[in-house]
């Protein structure tokens, strides 16, 4: 974002030093105007009015990205999706995976998304006696008496990320 900032402003900050030169995009009945001002204020017109222009649609642009979902997690919110995969390592960290879910669920309905995830074919962990239950800020994924792994979250801004850590 910095190199697009850094970047517009090189090239308005070249437009507008032409601009105080040569009459770029002006009309032959603007001529006389231009004619009339200074070099300074000519660069000044263009630059700072570009320039604080551009800056009003990143603000815009800025807050867009911070206050509305992103379209997957649109889909958790409207409920066209139970669970997503997450990547990075902002989000999935030292984990053996990462789905997020939608936020507001209570610790028993997490613990049964947990245990259906963990149900699921791809993921191939689990069988008939598998339980989940808290411990602490963790879930804790058993299957009989034998622990396979271990579940911990953190909250997003819509969602929910829950990171696997499987028992080798």
């Amino acid at each position: 974002m910095v190199k697009v900032i850094i970047v517009f402003t090189i090239a308005d900050l070249v437009l507008s030093l032409i601009y105080a030169k040569i009459p770029l995009f002006t009309r032959v009945w603007h001529y006389k105007r231009w004619e009339q001002k200074t070099c300074f204020q000519r660069f000044s017109e263009s630059f700072f009015a570009v320039l604080i222009g551009f800056l009003i649609c990143l603000a815009i642009n800025h807050y867009h990205e911070v206050k509305n979902p992103t379209g997957f997690e649109q889909m958790l919110i409207d409920g066209d999706a139970e669970y997503l995969v997450v990547f990075g390592d902002e989000y999935v960290g030292d984990a053996d995976l990462a789905l997020e879910i939608k936020q507001g669920h209570s610790r028993d309905n997490i613990c049964k998304i947990i245990s259906k995830i963990c149900k699921e074919d791809y993921i191939q962990k689990g069988s008939n006696a598998l339980n989940v239950y808290t411990e602490g800020e963790a879930y804790i994924i058993m299957d009989g008496t034998v622990k396979i792994g271990k579940v911990t979250t953190f909250d997003r801004k819509f969602g929910m990320v829950l990171r696997f850590y499987w028992n080798p």
